[in-house]
């Protein structure tokens, strides 16, 4: 038996004895003619004196050792004197109190092993007995002595084995009980714990769509949205929920998976959320379980990894294009130059003639952007300083007249060195700030860079105060030949990306209309050097230079 069980036994034994021989004295007091010979009340007193000074000890000793083997041993011993002290003081052989011998040993079985109880019963034949023989005068007869002797001896060895079988088959249960409160609470546990330790969110309904629980996933996934929302309808909580719990009440056991859009602290957010149904144990429907994750940047990752392959496709065919265009583009220029310079052409001729020149260099210009947007292969790593580049890129920057001035704020580490191939790293941190200063208000226009960096990489941060983009246009900004400026061509920002992507690193922009927007790049800090063909290295310095001459004479 368990602590809390012997306690418990414990005082009810020591409140029960302590009630018996109050008992006794008390029908002593009102009944002194129900004894057998003279009873004198002072003795029953004497004895319920005992019965209080002996609990006291056992108390005590309970408390300080706890119910020991001990303990019920001398309680037994005690139990039994007493029992034969009322007996023998209530009319011995004849008295009415034989019964407390049963008492004692069913206690004993009770509180101690087994060999307790035998010993009860073995202790209260024999004490019985003595006081039998004491008194055995007070008996009408022998024979009856005798029998009134045998009778209760019986009875005490019965009662003794019914209680010790009875004690074996309670422990028996308690030990089982034991086991199965222990299993009970580990499946509560268990139970308790399992929905609140899933990584997915999870919302319960009853059949009307009331929700009923929700776990700590849930709550993490959907915020403020969801707290105080017992009884709620789910279908205020989560817009289209209700076309899935339909979907899932139908046939299936479970609803098929959907992806649901909803607007979360005024930030957009999409969930992949499917639903199954909860039965009781006679298969009546209870409600339904929604579980769900929170698969934003799943999807944007998807529709990045889908703008890189779009990306890289396009790269590939504006490669071969812009090769295939520079062998007649470089004859169409010399052929003009020595036109030019010949002689051969009218006065009235050379007007068209610098169109023609013009325009072939322009075309040259958009050649070479084609081949750095489809194949800006690395050509070499090396350690760079971010803040000496960022500080180049705005002095080159300044020298542009029809840029708006600004106040540019910044926070680069002194320290913080990248190894990259540096062409490359400039000419996207050049496109990101053109592109920075060129959406600045005309008044007040502020540009922020920072750059912090990690064990693995260094992110960078490009900030403006401009007008921003907006969401549509936001979709489109990476893609090729897309802009919104009359002169540009739309390949700045597809350059950036596909640089980045080629370094093995991320873009990404957050913009507000009116508010302004933020380029975050990431790249890996440390790259292994690589020697591409020299055939490549010479073409994208052809290409790099150009570009960055371009951007200086703009």
């Amino acid at each position: 038996m368990d602590s809390k069980t012997d306690t418990r036994l414990f005082l009810l034994v020591t409140a029960g004895r302590l009630l018996i021989f109050v008992l006794l004295v008390m029908a002593g007091a009102i009944f002194p003619g129900s004894f057998v010979g003279e009873v004198r009340l002072s003795y029953l007193s004497c004895l319920l004196g005992c019965a209080f000074f002996l609990t006291l000890i056992w108390i005590y000793w309970f408390q300080k050792k706890g119910l020991s083997d001990q303990l019920k041993g001398a309680q037994t011993v005690t139990d039994v004197l007493l029992a034969t002290m009322a007996v023998y003081l209530t009319g011995g052989i004849l008295s009415r109190f034989s019964f407390l011998y049963s008492i004692a040993i069913i206690t004993s079985c009770l509180l101690g092993p087994k060999r307790a109880g035998t010993r009860s019963a073995l202790l209260s034949t024999l004490f019985y007995a003595i006081v039998c023989i004491v008194t055995r005068n007070q008996a009408p007869s022998l024979e009856e002595a005798a029998f009134t002797f045998f009778l209760n001896m019986a009875a005490f060895n019965t009662i003794a084995l019914l209680a010790l079988s009875l004690s074996k088959r309670l422990r028996n249960v308690e030990e089982k009980l034991k086991d199965t409160t222990k299993d009970m609470h580990l499946l509560e546990e268990i139970q308790r714990h399992l929905a609140n330790s899933l990584r997915s969110g999870l919302i319960t309904v009853d059949v009307n769509g009331r929700i009923l629980y929700y776990n700590i996933a849930a709550h993490e996934i959907l915020g403020q949205v969801v707290t105080n929302s017992y009884g709620k309808y789910v279908k205020d909580l989560i817009p289209g929920s209700e076309r899935l719990l339909s979907s899932c009440h139908g046939q299936s056991a479970t609803g098929d998976r959907r992806e649901l859009g909803l607007m979360v602290n005024d930030k957009k957010m999409i969930l992949g959320i499917s639903c199954f149904k909860i039965f009781d144990h006679m298969g009546e429907l209870l409600g339904h379980g929604l579980i769900f994750q929170d698969i934003t940047e799943i999807k944007a990752q998807e529709e990045r990894l889908k703008l890189i392959d779009r990306l890289a496709a396009l790269g590939e065919m504006a490669a071969g294009l812009a090769h295939e265009i520079r062998n007649p583009l470089a004859s169409i220029s010399g052929a003009a130059e020595y036109l030019g310079q010949s002689g051969l052409v009218m006065p009235e001729g050379q007007r068209l003639l610098s169109i023609i020149e013009r325009e072939a260099e322009r075309l040259s210009q958009l050649t070479n952007s084609f081949l750095l947007y489809g194949r800006p292969e690395r050509k070499r790593s090396e350690t760079v300083n971010l803040k000496d580049e960022f500080s180049a890129a705005l002095i080159l920057l300044k020298q542009r007249k029809r840029l708006s001035q600004a106040v540019v704020e910044m926070d680069v580490p002194d320290d913080l060195e990248i190894t990259v191939d540096g062409d490359m790293l400039r000419q996207v941190i050049l496109n990101v700030l053109l592109n920075a200063f060129q959406a600045l208000p005309e008044e007040k226009g502020l540009v922020r860079i920072v750059a912090t960096s990690t064990d693995d990489e260094v992110q960078i941060e490009i900030e403006d105060n401009g007008l921003g983009i907006s969401p549509e246009t936001l979709k489109k900004i990476f893609n090729p030949f897309f802009t919104t400026k009359p002169e540009g061509t739309g390949l700045g920002l597809s350059i950036v990306h596909r640089i980045v992507t080629e370094l093995g690193g991320n873009i990404q922009v957050n913009s507000e209309p009116y508010t302004g927007t933020r380029f975050t790049i990431t790249l890996p800090l440390r790259k292994e050097k690589e020697t591409p063909p020299e055939k490549e290295i010479l073409a994208y310095e052809a290409a790099s230079s150009l570009s960055a001459r371009n951007l200086s004479m703009s």
